[in-house]
């Protein structure tokens, strides 16, 4: 004989307080069972292992409809695109330049700052450049007269030349 307010589709309490809970199966029904297995919610392992199958079912939907509906959004209505602005825009990168101004190579991972200005320097006499532009800035907060006075490309290759 089961206790009172627990039965098929019902959660046992633990304490007499409590108001008995229904339990939710992915079927709907009252009884839930696990897939492969052709037993019920007998023990409270077969009962959370149930409703975790639920939950993530519910998941699953709610992650199928997100998906749809972003894909809409970006798609717009039919391929007409004209459905609203587009939150986030793609940044346009501008087109590389032909080659370094210090190296002349012209494949690089990244284009840098140099003394011509924005993305002139490849990646390996940017980071150069950068770190002679620290060694000077960082002597002339010491008071102290820099060995390198004006960073310029002759200079820039001369120094590239020389730590190789």
């Amino acid at each position: 004989m089961l206790p009172p307010g627990s039965g098929p589709g019902i959660a046992p309490s633990s304490s007499a307080g409590h108001v008995p809970v229904p339990l939710a199966s992915p079927s709907g029904l009252g009884t839930a069972q696990i897939p492969g297995t052709g037993t019920g919610l007998g023990g409270v392992q077969d009962q959370d292992r149930s409703m975790a199958e639920a939950d993530m079912e519910l998941i699953r939907t709610k992650r199928a409809l997100t998906t749809m509906a972003a894909a809409a959004a970006l798609g717009g209505n039919g391929g007409g695109g004209s459905g609203g602005k587009n939150k986030y825009r793609k940044r346009s990168r501008a087109t590389p330049p032909g080659k370094c101004h210090s190296c002349n190579i012209r494949e690089t991972p990244e284009w840098r700052r140099g003394p011509d200005g924005a993305r002139t320097l490849c990646n390996a006499c940017g980071l150069h450049y950068a770190k002679l532009v620290r060694k000077r800035e960082k002597a002339f907060a010491n008071g102290e007269t820099p060995s390198i006075q004006r960073i310029d490309m002759e200079m820039l290759r001369a120094s590239a030349r020389a730590a190789d």
